[in-house]
């Protein structure tokens, strides 16, 4: 069989709660090379019912819409390019949460990719991730930024995990979120990757790492991400996050 797949990419709705949209933004800028994963960070109910619109929606949005726009008009080091597209739309949800009374800063964790001269360029913050495919090997390139707060969350308040905790890097639990605050720019972790001896880079948001984590790569490696993300429906019964994959192969890579 052939192959034809270059570039997949999916997203699909949490089966929590029934109003909770997808928060999840998938976006490929295939001229530009530009990939853009964000997973918006959920709201609590009011009354049992979901806020809409979702100001996390919202958020992921303006991220989406200022990081690509930056990119696609900027020149020079293109990691650096990522890092200050992420923080110029970080300033933009800041304007939105000044907009808007909420009881905690709407916001997203994300990753960002840029393929130039055969190198994958990325930055990300939060709890996304971000897969090579090499051979018979699966390396996970991204650092779990949420893995402390998770381990210790009985042992802080919700208050203190959204306002003391989020985007304190002083903080053992500490991790980023881009939400307005300008202390997330020390949670941006970015990097290169050469792609001469990649096969694939996969990038997902948290929703889908219960599957990945334990998939084959054989799996992994034949699947698009829409497979992907109903394999990942498939794991198991019980309610998910919303789950999203960008999915590139090295024929794109080495383009």
């Amino acid at each position: 069989m052939v192959r034809q797949m270059k570039i997949s990419y999916g997203t699909i709705k949490n089966t929590k709660q029934q109003d909770k949209p997808n928060e999840d933004l998938v976006f490929c800028d295939l001229d530009r090379n530009i990939f853009i994963l964000l997973d918006g960070v959920s709201r609590d109910t009011i009354n049992g019912v979901y806020p809409f619109p979702s100001p996390a929606a919202e958020a992921t949005e303006i991220l989406k819409a200022n990081i690509h726009k930056e990119l696609s008009v900027t020149l020079g080091n293109v990691r650096d390019r990522i890092v200050t597209a992420m923080m110029k739309a970080n300033a933009k949800v800041q304007e939105y949460n000044r907009e808007h009374i909420l009881d905690f800063a709407a916001g997203a964790v994300g990753i960002i990719g840029v393929i130039e001269d055969q190198r994958f360029y990325y930055a990300y913050i939060g709890d996304c991730y971000g897969r090579v495919i090499t051979g018979d090997k699966v390396e996970i390139f991204t650092t779990c930024q949420t893995q402390e707060i998770a381990r210790h969350k009985r042992e802080y308040s919700t208050y203190e995990i959204r306002h003391i905790i989020c985007n304190n890097i002083k903080h053992p639990c500490g991790y980023g979120v881009l939400n307005g605050d300008e202390r997330a720019y020390d949670f941006i972790q970015s990097g290169v990757i050469d792609c001469a001896n990649i096969d694939q880079i996969i990038l997902s948001s948290d929703g889908m790492e219960g599957y990945l984590s334990g998939a084959f790569i054989g799996e992994i490696y034949e699947s698009t991400a829409q497979e992907l993300i109903i394999k990942a429906m498939r794991y198991n019964n019980k309610a998910q996050d919303d789950r999203s994959v960008i999915k590139i192969e090295k024929e794109h890579l080495l383009q």
